[in-house]
């Protein structure tokens, strides 16, 4: 009864609470392009990227997220382009996400400015025949639950704005501007996709050759619930390992914060990355999960002729 519990509780929570509704990643800088749509063509070269998230491991009905987005290159030093794909579960229901990016930039002085906005759809599913679900007195007699697969699609908008140098980037989006309707029941409308304000900030700083460290902040709101904010601070060795920690803000009274989060990077070569974090709870949630993981790869295809011409590196 108690894991049954728990799924209906995520299945509710997921639909009438205006709160924190968009998924979080800890490997958020390796991650922009979910965040801010800005963050399209901010390279000469397209990057693909893959990510799984399982969040709270351990907990029946917990949070799982699988992305795939595209960042396709700069077009005339001008324009970018991206596509992001998500998908996420919770109890017994499913979300699909489908974005489309575009990024106007400017050239300002070391750096590069760029706003942008993306149209997003969105599948939600709940699926009330799951064999998970049931209770002490047979299911199909309350006439409240319906025996069906219920399904939904909706469309939002989004906008943002990146600036970032060699070794310095600031962010702020909004990707979701509409409080789009997603209660199954046509008749009421008790939940909506809430405003999601994010900030992200970050530098570099080269303590030698093989050495450079980089601080890094993401700031979180969404109407009617808490801020959260993602403290992380990094250090790369000789261009290829990186090792991080964050330190997420969150939990309830009396807790030290939502999680304390150890992030690792292998650039195994220049054209692939790959990234791992373990988010070791703080809350009171920890009594009943195994932390999350998320596991991450980053493939760049650089040209040959691009190659040869890299003097500077650019890490954000």
């Amino acid at each position: 009864m108690r894991n049954v519990l728990i799924i209906v509780i995520f299945g509710i929570i997921s639909l009438n609470v205006s709160g924190q509704q968009q998924q979080m990643y800890t490997q958020f800088m390796y991650n922009k392009l979910s965040i801010n749509p800005a963050f399209a063509g901010n390279e000469t070269y397209l990057s693909a990227s893959l990510l799984y998230r399982d969040q709270w491991n351990g907990f029946p009905g917990a949070p799982t997220a699988q992305v795939f987005n595209v960042n396709l290159p700069r077009i005339g030093k001008k324009v970018g382009l991206g596509v992001n794909m998500e998908h996420q579960s919770i109890g017994i229901t499913r979300k699909f996400t489908y974005e489309l990016m575009y990024a106007y930039k400017f050239l300002i002085a070391d750096g590069t400015l760029s706003m942008g906005m993306n149209v997003s759809g969105r599948n939600y599913t709940q699926d009330y025949t799951d064999s998970r679900l049931f209770a002490i007195q047979d299911i199909k007699t309350d006439p409240s639950i319906p025996q069906t697969v219920q399904s939904k699609n909706l469309l939002n908008a989004g906008f943002g704005i990146y600036y970032n140098t060699n070794t310095f980037y600031l962010g702020a989006s909004v990707p979701r501007m509409i409080k789009a309707d997603i209660d199954f029941d046509k008749n009421n409308l008790f939940s909506t996709e809430v405003r999601h304000l994010f900030l992200m900030t970050g530098g570099t700083f080269i303590v030698n050759n093989d050495v450079r460290l980089t601080p890094q902040l993401l700031f979180r709101l969404a109407e009617n619930a808490p801020f959260g904010i993602d403290l992380n601070g990094a250090v790369t060795l000789k261009n290829a390992y990186s090792l991080g920690m964050t330190y997420r803000t969150g939990g309830t009274h009396g807790d030290l914060g939502e999680s304390l989060d150890l992030i690792f990077g292998f650039q195994m070569s220049e054209q692939l990355m790959l990234g791992a974090a373990y988010d070791i709870g703080l809350s009171k949630l920890r009594t009943a999960s195994n932390g999350s993981l998320e596991v991450m790869l980053v493939y760049n295809f650089i040209p040959r002729k691009i190659k040869s011409v890299i003097i500077n590196p650019r890490y954000f």
